[in-house]
């Protein structure tokens, strides 16, 4: 029996022995806490359900059953090990088969007396004692007052929602931010210290927000208050031009003026709401969050809370919590909140399963500290203010923890923080999740307040298994891997696309690996200590058989499929498909990339490798097709490296590939500077493949290669295209524009039993037992939404309603690289490649590495200037002062330098004047004084 199975019949085992023999006890909204518990007499508060699960609790299977219903959560429900159950005889809350229960952590308020304030907003008050940050009306969470005003038709960072800051202090913990006058309200605000900014880091590495502590409108500036906290690194608000931070103003009272917008005055305790027309206020259901954790969940290492099971619940209405504590993790790049709907820590077999997580204003599962062998499974992410499953150790886990937050915010020194750390491999206490697992989940839509986020978030924790899960539509990771403490993960068979859609320099998967080999910032000789890579990174981490894919260009450097960034290192990542991106390896340790296929206009980045690195890359596809979006010239190169070494070979066993360049059969190029003669006599490749390797049907998502195709020879092995993502009831394709017709076919969910039958709407309407039955592939001719839910043997729903909405369109528009791929060749004219500007500077060649997202992302973020590619013999003046290769110019004489056009026009008029220029590299800013000859 494998792995997946076992789980699975595990559940079902504990479940049938819990549900068959337990003491049952019934939770109705009809019902009364002076009730019995039976189904006749049941209870009405999950509250006092409890005081009688604690009587029975360990020393008999104990299953809470609740009926169809809201319940209302009036105090966060804390389980301590005293509710323990034990593996023969768990305890259990679940919903009843085929009730739909929804577990609140809001509170609804009822008999509120609208009146008519002005200009079609409505005023009422709100009972005393309210904190009101979330206004859900009709189960819709309602929009906070805000400018610009929020973007229904696109709410992400490019839309009309978010205005760009003109300048800004750009360093946390920021000061202030600058505005445009002629773009920014005219509106009077009379309370700004009510805002709340939210806004990209220059870098877009994530958001953050701050309160507002006064707008001065002579100066165009919004001067700021507490906030900045929620993610790590020093670059803060700032920028201009395109690379300005994103932002909104949101809680001002004289933005209300837009119907769905409302402002709660906190002194008079008014709550102000402008309807839709139409919208009923009197009789609307009107629910305000209070509480910021649903479920905790705690116990400690010597006294866990063991074997709880959470089933079939929806958790909703959570409060936010973006201006609560905040963490940095390590030397990630994140901060995080530790919280979530479901808050888990000193727990051991505890299994939340068939549970929906909608509308919450923070992350919804967190295993925090202590943690064993628990599982989220089966289970909806949707709508989430921040991550959706999070696995966070203890920093006293960790042997030497240091962060970001220690150089950047505190002054202090990591090397000396370093001197005489404990040198021992492992982790230091049990303080950290291990052996768990996230399974068979939907996530989508996520990080709706704060967008440094992820579906599944790993930090300091040990084998952490993340598979079968489908991931999309995320503003950052769809899968994080924070840093290497201490490794064994298996990421497999998971389905991610659509993610990195609001922040740049990051991949669907993305990893960190900044332990005690990492001595301090990146780049300096001697930083990496190879020796000591294995003291985090105890196991190997395992990526395999996934499909990542990315359609489009992310809005800044980067968006790898597979981002192994800093220090990542002991990856065995096989048996994935990438699509519309390839994969990234930067300054780690014994990564194997082998038998992947990567089909993409993106070439795979090298980045970095220390020295004898014991990288490999072999019998993988590497397919180059289309152009790069937004650039015109059709890519030529598979490779781009930046920064590998140049006096030894960076890869003993780099052999047996397969390459085919669409764009050019016959000439291309390996490398920048490298066509296959050459490149080969490097060492590498001399055994591989050029051509195509004949997929069979990429159009409909079959990449495997057809027997005859000769890159079997290589040792390539073709590996299943059908177990991606979640196993529920899925259509496929999952949604799609077609021209005449198409095809559609609907897969039932596997844990349904070989008896279950698949029923589907297409007008959009929710499938019963009384709707089409599936019982072949069906075809469309015209737009149509398309429903579909498995049904058991018993008549009893199975998971979730599948969804998808098939567009009839004059013609298919497929991204560049898939359209060049189906066509064979490069449709279009072929342009010549201008990349990025790059000229001779007084002897120095220079490159504006704003134009160029490789040197962005190789260089730690730098998203403007010129970046030195070499200094020649000539160009002694630059050498004179100290600056080399590898240097990042941005100001000369404190005046920001865009680029090279810029700075040698500078130069070229300074002629015998000393220059003071301020560069950068590895994330230190240097001032050299150079003599211009």
């Amino acid at each position: 029996m494998n792995k997946k199975n076992s789980v699975i019949t595990l559940i079902t085992v504990l479940l049938f022995q819990s549900f068959s023999m337990a003491k049952e006890i019934y939770v109705s909204t009809h019902g009364d806490d002076k009730n019995k518990g039976t189904k006749a007499s049941p209870y009405l508060s999950f509250e006092k359900a409890l005081k009688d699960v604690k009587k029975y609790a360990g020393k008999e299977a104990v299953t809470v059953w609740f009926e169809t219903g809201v319940y209302y959560l009036s105090q966060t429900i804390q389980l301590s090990s005293a509710y323990s159950g034990t593996a023969k005889h768990p305890v259990v809350f679940s919903a009843l088969p085929n009730a739909k229960v929804s577990i609140k952590g809001s509170k609804k308020i009822e008999g509120l007396k609208w009146s008519a304030y002005k200009n079609g907003i409505y005023q009422t008050q709100l009972p005393q004692g309210l904190s009101v940050d979330q206004l859900f009306i009709n189960n819709k969470r309602q929009i906070r007052a805000r400018f610009p005003n929020y973007d229904y038709d696109n709410p992400l960072r490019d839309g009309k929602g978010y205005a760009h800051v003109k300048g800004g202090s750009n360093l946390r913990l920021d000061t202030w931010l600058g505005y445009d006058a002629n773009a920014f309200s005219n509106k009077e605000w009379a309370n700004p210290e009510t805002g709340i900014v939210h806004a990209f880091q220059s870098h877009n590495w994530g958001n953050m927000q701050y309160r507002v502590k006064s707008i001065d409108r002579k100066a165009q500036k919004i001067h700021l208050g507490e906030g900045g906290f929620q993610m790590q690194r020093d670059y803060g608000i700032g920028g201009t031009g395109k690379h300005s931070s994103a932002y909104f103003v949101e809680n001002i009272f004289e933005e209300l003026d837009v119907a769905g917008e409302w402002f709660f005055n906190n002194n008079t305790n008014t709550l102000y709401y402008y309807p839709f027309k139409g919208e009923d206020l009197a009789s609307a259901r009107i629910e305000i969050p209070i509480l910021k954790d649903l479920i905790q969940i705690k116990g400690n290492k010597d006294a866990p809370v063991k074997n709880i099971h959470i089933k079939g619940f929806t958790f909703t209405q959570s409060r936010y919590t973006f201006m609560n504590k905040y963490e940095p993790v390590a030397r990630g790049d994140w901060a995080i909140h530790r919280g979530g709907a479901i808050y888990l820590e000193g727990t051991e077999n505890c299994i939340i399963t068939d549970c929906n997580f909608e509308y919450l204003g923070g992350n919804a599962v967190f295993m925090s500290a202590y943690n064993r062998d628990n599982k989220v499974v089966r289970s909806r992410f949707v709508h989430t203010g921040e991550s959706a499953i999070c696995f966070v150790g203890s920093p006293s886990a960790v042997r030497n923890y240091l962060t970001w937050d220690d150089v950047d915010l505190d002054g202090k020194n990591w090397i000396e923080m370093s001197e005489n750390m404990d040198l021992k491999p492992g982790p230091k206490t049990p303080d950290y999740p291990k052996n768990c697992v996230a399974e068979n989940n939907i996530i989508h839509d996520i990080g709706t307040i704060g967008k440094q986020t992820a579906g599944v978030f790993i930090a300091m924790s040990h084998k952490i298994t993340a598979a079968h899960n489908t991931i999309y539509n995320c503003p950052r990771a769809g899968i994080c891997i924070n840093d290497g403490t201490w490794g064994g993960h298996i990421i497999e068979h998971n389905d991610i696309w659509e993610t990195v859609r609001e922040t740049g320099e990051h991949g669907p998967f993305n990893s960190w690996g900044r332990e005690r080999q990492w001595k301090t910032r990146p780049g300096k000789i001697g930083n990496f200590d190879t020796k000591l890579t294995r003291l985090d990174a105890i196991d190997n981490t395992i990526i395999r058989n996934n499909r990542i894919a990315n359609y489009r260009k992310s809005i800044s450097a980067g968006n790898w499929t597979i981002d192994l960034d800093d220090g990542s290192s002991y990856f065995e990542i096989y048996n994935n498909l990438s699509l519309g991106s390839s994969i990234k390896l930067r300054d780690g340790m014994a990564r194997k990339v082998f038998n992947n296929i990567t089909v993409s206009a993106v070439p795979s980045g090298w980045h970095a490798w220390p020295k004898d690195s014991e990288d490999e890359i072999y019998k993988n596809i590497f397919v180059i097709a289309g152009t790069v979006p937004g650039k015109k010239a059709p890519t030529r190169n598979f490779i781009r490296t930046v920064k590998l070494p140049d006096d030894q070979e960076w890869s003993k066993n780099y052999n047996h590939n397969s390459y085919w360049n669409v764009n050019y059969p016959v000439n291309f190029d390996l490398a920048e500077t490298f066509d296959i003669t050459l490149w080969k006599a490097q060492g590498y490749d001399v055994d591989s493949y050029i051509g195509n390797p004949h997929f069979v049907d990429p159009l409909n998502g079959n990449y495997q290669v057809k027997e005859d195709s000769p890159v079997l020879k290589q040792g390539f092995k073709n590996f299943p295209m059908d177990k991606f993502g979640h196993e529920m009831t899925r259509i496929l394709p999952f949604g799609a524009d077609f021209e005449a017709s198409k095809t559609v076919t609907l897969k039932g969910d596997v844990e349904a039993g070989h008896k279950a039958e698949i029923f589907y709407t297409t007008d959009g309407s929710e499938p019963t037992l009384k709707s089409i039955p599936y019982t072949a592939p069906f075809t469309v001719t015209k737009t149509t939404t398309v429903k579909a839910i498995t049904f058991t043997d018993e008549g009893l729903a199975s998971g979730f309603t599948a969804e998808a909405t098939f567009t009839k369109v004059d013609q298919v528009t497929y991204p560049s690289w898939l359209s060049t791929l189906l066509a064979g060749k490069f449709e279009g004219e072929i342009e010549q490649e201008r990349g990025a500007l790059q000229k001779d500077v007084y002897g120095a060649t220079m490159i504006n590495i704003g134009e160029d997202p490789d040197l962005i992302d190789a260089n730690g973020g730098y998203n403007y200037g010129c970046y030195i590619k070499l200094i020649k013999k000539r160009g002694r003046m630059w050498t004179n002062a100290g600056l080399s290769k590898g240097w990042v110019i941005q100001k000369v004489n404190g005046v920001d330098v865009p680029g090279v056009r810029e700075l040698y026009k500078i130069v070229n008029t300074s002629k015998g004047k000393t220059l003071n220029v301020t560069a950068v590299k590895n994330y230190e800013s240097k001032v050299f004084h150079v003599q211009v000859k």
